[in-house]
């Protein structure tokens, strides 16, 4: 039976540095950090992260302030609100919250923020450092990834990874990462399921980490015995919450487990403060 890995100490051992962190600088400098939050339209799944983010921020000392747009906007009112914003110097990080509109392509929204005040660490620059192993502000997911793995002391060095789904914020950010780490790294994505290679790259995995979005998609049989398994998955399925990963199979089966929801979830989170408090000392220490 595996081993359930409790996300929210791992995140709470975070916020404690964070708000550590904060606490000195401020204490010299004078000045808090700040993370404002853009929202187009009124998503109820993006108001509840929003919600979280504020709560997060508040805890940690980063003041918090939500800039609102109607779905209707022009999205020159978007790009000169981001302009604004990194003129501001009391401003030390900016989120866009997803879903946009169809008018407003969140790649290029993201491109407009100024890197370093790029509280997500998807800005094109920020995931080119990951490549060359020196990002300080990484995507939120794969930083919540690479942080539980190395609060269970999970060993990656020539380790077999396999990542299912290679989304541009998740996958590909935290495939490399993992290569940072001397990992040996497969990628798995629609084409690998349509050939019908799927479970055989999944069970030859001693880490697996599953973030594709589908209910339960991986079961017990997909999985070798004694891995590590990362859900990064979120569904809503009924009255109930649950990831990628069918876990009353594969729980029986690993070694480490994420559970969901209590998992990556509230790591993830705590990565975006460590981020904001990242951008804050980059633009108040001279490093």
């Amino acid at each position: 039976m595996a081993e359930l890995i409790d996300g929210g100490k791992i995140a709470h051992s975070i916020d404690a540095a964070v708000k550590k962190g904060i606490q000195e600088i401020y204490s010299a400098k004078g000045v808090r950090p700040k993370l404002v939050s853009i929202m187009v339209g009124q998503r109820g799944d993006a108001a509840i992260y929003v919600n979280m983010q504020k709560k997060a921020a508040e805890e940690s000392g980063i003041e918090f302030d939500l800039r609102k747009f109607e779905p209707e906007v022009d999205p020159r009112e978007i790009y000169e609100e981001i302009d604004r914003l990194n003129m501001d110097r009391s401003v030390t990080a900016i989120i866009v919250q997803k879903p946009l509109p169809e008018n407003l392509s969140h790649d290029s929204v993201v491109a407009r923020i100024r890197p370093e005040k790029d509280a997500e660490g998807i800005h094109p620059y920020n995931l080119g450092r990951i490549l060359r192993k020196d990002a300080d502000i990484v995507p939120c997911t794969p930083g919540a990834v690479m942080k539980i793995l190395s609060e269970k002391n999970v060993d990656l060095y020539g380790k077999e990874v396999v990542i299912v789904g290679h989304s541009a914020i998740v996958g590909k950010p935290l495939s490399l990462m993992l290569l940072n780490e001397m990992a040996t790294t497969t990628v798995c994505h629609l084409g690998t399921s349509q050939k019908g290679d799927l479970p055989g790259h999944t069970r030859r995995a001693d880490i697996l980490i599953v973030a594709v979005g589908r209910p339960e998609m991986v079961n017990g049989d997909w999985v070798a015995e004694g891995a590590v398994v990362i859900d990064i998955g979120i569904n809503r399925v009924g009255n109930k919450i649950v990831g990628d990963v069918k876990f009353s199979e594969v729980e029986k089966k690993a070694s480490l487990i994420t559970p969901v929801p209590g998992g990556v979830g509230p790591v993830t989170v705590s990565i975006l403060m460590r981020n904001v408090f990242r951008a804050y000392r980059g633009q108040n220490v001279k490093l």
